[in-house]
């Protein structure tokens, strides 16, 4: 006796697709992802464009005057009398400043000058040995700071 196929106890069965559709549904697929990825990267691009501030570009250089009336004098980097340099007599000291770094007083944002260079062991007035760094303010004058008290009280620009 013949009889009918029944049905599949679960529900019906998906149709069977040929391994060439299978193969384009996930190409298919590869293809829209590829896609959105690439939407969203031209999408985050294009924010980050329109939201940096236009204007001349950020080489390091010579920095714009700044917008203050008048740039007082320099002040040398003091520290008040208990507080003794934790660089002099270290030849190991770790500089934070470069050459080329613009810097400002903490204080009153007065511009301080330009890092000409550093100097691993100086010998300051007072006879003690130290690392400093040499800067030379707008006006062209070039002078030796301690280290420690130059990195105290200043920043960068």
């Amino acid at each position: 006796m013949l009889t009918a196929p029944r049905a599949p106890r679960g529900g019906a069965r998906p149709p069977r697709v040929s391994p060439r559709q299978a193969a384009r549904r996930r190409r298919r697929g590869l293809v829209t992802t590829l896609a959105v990825l690439f939407a969203l990267t031209a999408a985050a691009v294009t924010a980050l464009y329109v939201t940096l501030p236009s204007g001349p570009s950020s080489m390091p250089g010579r920095p714009e005057p700044a917008s203050t009336p008048a740039v007082a004098p320099p002040a040398p980097a003091v520290t008040s009398p208990n507080t003794p340099s934790r660089s002099r007599g270290r030849s190991e000291w770790l500089f934070f400043f470069k050459p080329g770094d613009w810097l400002t007083r903490m204080a009153d944002e007065g511009l301080l000058g330009v890092v000409v260079r550093v100097e691993k062991t100086h010998t300051f007035a007072d006879g003690s040995t130290g690392p400093a760094y040499v800067v030379q303010s707008i006006d062209g004058e070039e002078r030796v700071l301690d280290a420690d008290e130059l990195e105290r009280t200043a920043r960068l620009r």
